[in-house]
């Protein structure tokens, strides 16, 4: 990124690099409860920050002077889930597959030691669910519960009503609750051993 100018307005790059600082990781984990990746999840929210300095740059809102620091931070979730919802649908289209063994996903479980086990399958029953979900279902979910989001606000970002995001977020739930649980059953085979 390039510089700011000595005409740039300041109040927009003090909001945009409060909005930077505050807001980063959460918007990374958001992102990365969406796509499943960390990778792309990152590369996600540098776009989404690339366009928020942009429109900082600009005066754009929701950059203008009078920033309201809770509407910057509905326009950045907004922006994040539309790019990975963007990525969603085109993973459908192209898979990409590391060729590199050494980032492969299964050797960080196997060398974690014995005493996160359980925090760990914990962790892994709860991806799994997420993953299985919709991805406006998993949106609704990351946005309330982890973001802090309500409903009527999960609607402006996902361009609904707030009775249809109140609706879908109690389906939500109950679909995560569901999925959780059905991986956490023992199959036939493993109860027979």
């Amino acid at each position: 990124m390039s510089e700011w100018s000595a005409s740039d307005n300041s109040t927009a790059r003090t909001t945009f690099n409060a909005a930077l600082a505050r807001e980063q990781q959460a918007l990374r984990g958001f992102v990365r409860g969406l796509v499943g990746d960390s990778e792309q999840a990152r590369d996600i929210t540098q776009d989404v920050f690339l366009v928020a300095w942009r429109a900082a740059k600009e005066g754009a809102p929701p950059f203008a002077v009078a920033a309201d620091e809770r509407a910057i931070r509905r326009w950045l979730y907004c922006v994040a889930y539309r790019r990975a919802i963007s990525v969603r649908c085109h993973e459908r289209v192209l898979s990409i597959e590391s060729l590199d063994e050494e980032h492969a996903p299964h050797r960080e479980r196997l060398a974690t030691p014995g005493a996160f086990d359980q925090r760990i399958a914990e962790r892994d029953a709860l991806t799994t669910a997420l993953a299985d979900l919709e991805t406006d279902d998993a949106a609704c979910l990351l946005l309330n519960v982890v973001q802090g989001f309500t409903a009527r606000e999960i609607a402006t970002m996902l361009e609904t009503t707030p009775d249809a995001a109140k609706k879908r977020l109690t389906r939500a739930k109950q679909r995560l609750r569901d999925a959780y649980f059905a991986h956490e059953r023992p199959s036939a085979k493993e109860v027979r051993r």
